[in-house]
């Protein structure tokens, strides 16, 4: 490809490169202990949560990724985006209270606690080589980008960004990820925004971008079970379940940024308004880019070059048609955004990947007893490794010519057994060790052997009506009577449509230039924006599955071959892993638990769903006081000596409802600040000062409070 873009958008670029690192190092000061490193104190508000976790669930790869499913799928595009909705009673009224209660460190440490050491361990495997892939798919769609734009090698630029990430990330910790996500976020919409208005200019608005789609592009789903490279049921085991469930259960990075919230109902909302309202505007501005191209391509506006890049490979999708569509300067601020898109991903991965390193690796079984300075220390040295092995997994993934495939391939080898144990150790008090471990191992090992073996996943993806890979139907298109064929890529349909037509027949062949069949094609007459669509399509029998087939297009009756291309058949069950792994990997825990002991001297307090207000007393450390009581602004005093209470007047204690021994929640008034200068406390014995907060120096230090300003306190429980 060709360098695009102008220097004014290499100075954007640049000028985004020094702010972000800058800006991202400044919270340093705030990382004192591991578990401000890890977790930000505890102590954010839910809005603060909620605007980062745009950033965090909007990497590099959603950008690319969507764009390209956007302008070879259409509107069906979204689906990933929308899946959520299904999960939030289990995350919010389960996992997260199990997790935050329990004072859970990481995913790992849970099978430790619910299950024993031998499951920790191979639950520590799986969810790092899950976090690691994730660091190198995001790496390695940056790079995708980057190539685009500045015509250099993909390693270059991914490795200046990995630098940039790993510096902010390994000085600011948690602190540092979520602000400088929260503006990353900021610029993801803002450049989502921008691409769409001006994505609609360029196609003429909304009903110019309308008439440009074709039917199976302006469907908001795919074909139930066409085509088979992105089939309904698929997408929605591999992404709407597997994926959903991990990204929101066994994702590390995910888990931190909700323990970082003050307290689970604040959780609770931020998941709330993340799920309803901000995926939904997020399936819009990742998706956008590629609805545009489809359109202005099909619609004959894109220049000829252009449209002939993304048509050889659509992964450069995003990067062409935005270029296109942007004006200079608005070019470089989108380039920027998507650096931002993956910045805010990996800096969450690489937190995440550290904590496991730390508390599952070095502190359980090479350092048990150190300072928390050490341990600090180590967490910063992990940081830099996370960085170095997420890139080296950019290499497996250059070699897949589909992002979905990749993503789904990964994502559904991986994560089911993990997936399935957390669920049965939340919801069923009988799981016990044995079961789990045993049911992760085997189920791991079963999934991995479809690799070799992908007809294992046959008989349950038949089950859904996919593509045996026997056959399919390939579509291209003229405009105006014009006798140059647009485009040649698969349908959404099993048969060809429309009437016989002695204009043009489609030749193929395992081969280029050695096409051994040829099959009549079918025209189908539609009236768009004034002008005439001639749609053909053409019917191939009789082909191997999981098979590349060269395919050419020649004219009949005057009309010149000018469109050849490569089609895969079906076959591939991939979207089916997924599911596969999860009823092997459930039918071995079932059975396993049923005939084996229960662990009857396992504690599990405050571990599962069922024991979810023993957790809440425990991290109380005494009775949950739920009286509903005010907010109360109060000024701040602060004692050189004293113990680590917070002491308040009789008075503000009624408006509080609270009673000593309460655990508080005491942030600088300022809501602006998310509660970055905040600190979670007990209620000590009242006193007759008058009605101002009073705590120790130690106190005011730990939580980055200031003195002379006012606070906000607030019962949690």
């Amino acid at each position: 490809m060709h360098m695009l873009g102008t220097p004014i958008d290499y100075v954007i670029v640049a000028a985004y490169f020094v702010g972000i690192l800058l800006f991202g190092s400044y919270f340093s000061k705030f990382s004192k202990t591991t578990k401000d490193f890890f977790f930000g104190g505890q102590r954010f508000s839910w809005w603060l949560i909620a605007a980062s976790l745009v950033a965090t669930g909007i990497g590099s790869y959603s950008f690319i990724k969507y764009a390209q499913a956007g302008f070879e799928r259409g509107m069906s595009s979204t689906l990933t985006y929308l899946n959520d909705w299904f999960i939030i009673p289990f995350f919010m009224f389960g996992w997260m209270p199990i997790i935050y209660f329990a004072r859970i460190k990481s995913i790992p440490e849970y099978f430790q606690r619910r299950f024993d050491e031998r499951t920790r361990i191979i639950a520590t495997v799986l969810i790092l080589l899950y976090l690691l892939g994730y660091i190198g798919f995001n790496f390695y769609l940056l790079g995708i980008a980057m190539e685009s734009l500045l015509g250099i090698p993909i390693v270059y630029s991914v490795v200046t960004v990995a630098i940039i990430s790993a510096i902010y990330v390994t000085l600011g910790g948690q602190t540092a990820v979520i602000f400088t996500d929260l503006i990353q976020g900021a610029f993801l919409y803002l450049a989502g925004g921008l691409l769409l208005y001006l994505g609609l200019r360029y196609v003429g608005g909304i009903h110019g971008w309308w008439q440009g789609l074709d039917l199976a592009h302006r469907m908001p789903f795919p074909g139930f079970n066409r085509p088979s490279d992105f089939n309904l049921f698929g997408i929605f085991w591999a992404e709407g379940v597997v994926g959903t469930l991990a990204f929101t259960f066994m994702n590390q990075g995910f888990i931190m940024r909700y323990l970082a919230i003050k307290s689970v109902n604040e959780g609770r909302k931020c998941l709330t308004w993340n799920t309803l309202i901000l995926m939904p505007i997020s399936a819009v501005v990742v998706g956008n880019v590629g609805w545009m191209a489809a359109s202005a391509i099909a619609k004959g506006i894109f220049p000829a070059s252009a449209a002939a890049d993304i048509l050889a490979n659509p992964k450069h999708t995003f990067v062409v048609a935005t270029n296109i569509i942007c004006r200079p300067g608005v070019f470089g601020f989108v380039i920027a955004a998507l650096t931002a898109a993956l910045m805010s991903t990996i800096d969450t991965l690489i937190n995440a990947c550290t904590a496991i390193g730390v508390f599952d690796i070095y502190k359980a079984y090479i350092k048990k007893d150190a300072a928390d300075k050490h341990y600090l220390k180590v967490a910063r040295i992990f940081s830099v490794g996370a960085t170095i092995l997420g890139l080296a997994l950019v290499w497996p993934f250059s070699t897949s010519r589909s992002l979905f495939a990749a993503h789904y391939a990964f994502v559904g080898i991986i994560t089911p057994p993990v997936v399935v144990a957390i669920f049965l150790g939340i919801l069923w008090k009988r799981f016990n060790a044995k079961a789990a471990f045993w049911s992760i191992l085997i189920g791991a090992v079963v999934v991995f052997s479809s690799l070799l073996v992908p007809d294992m996943i046959k008989p349950l993806a038949l089950t859904h009506g996919m593509d045996t890979g026997h056959d399919l139907t390939v579509t291209w298109y003229t405009v105006d009577n014009d006798s140059t064929p647009t485009m040649i890529r698969k349908a959404s349909v099993k048969k060809p449509i429309g009437e016989p037509t002695n204009e043009f027949i489609l030749r193929y062949g395992t081969e280029p230039d050695n096409y051994t069949n040829e099959v009549p094609a079918y025209v189908y007459v539609e009236q768009l924006a004034g002008r005439t669509f001639y749609r053909y399509s053409a019917y191939m029998p009789n082909l191997k599955p999981r098979t590349k087939y060269a395919v050419e297009v020649v004219g009949k009756e005057g009309k010149a071959p000018s469109a050849a291309g490569f089609v895969k058949t079906g076959g591939n069950f991939g979207y089916f892993r997924a599911l596969f792994g999860l009823l092997v990997t459930l039918i071995v825990a079932v059975i396993l638990t049923l005939f084996t002991k229960r662990d009857e001297k396992k504690d599990l307090a405050g571990l599962t769903i069922w024991t979810i207000q023993e957790g809440r007393a425990r991290f109380k450390g005494g009775k949950p006081n739920d009286i509903v009581g005010k907010k109360v602004k109060l000024p701040l005093k602060v004692t050189a000596e004293g113990d680590d209470l917070l002491h308040l007047s009789k008075d503000a204690m009624e408006r509080l409802k609270a009673e000593v021994g309460d655990l508080m929640y005491i942030a600088d008034s300022r809501w602006y600040l998310g509660g970055l200068r905040s600190l979670h406390i007990h209620l000590g014995e009242p006193h007759k000062e008058g009605d101002v907060a009073i705590i120790s120096k130690r106190m005011l230090d730990e939580g980055n409070l200031i003195s002379d300003k006012m606070i906000k306190v607030e019962k949690i429980i």
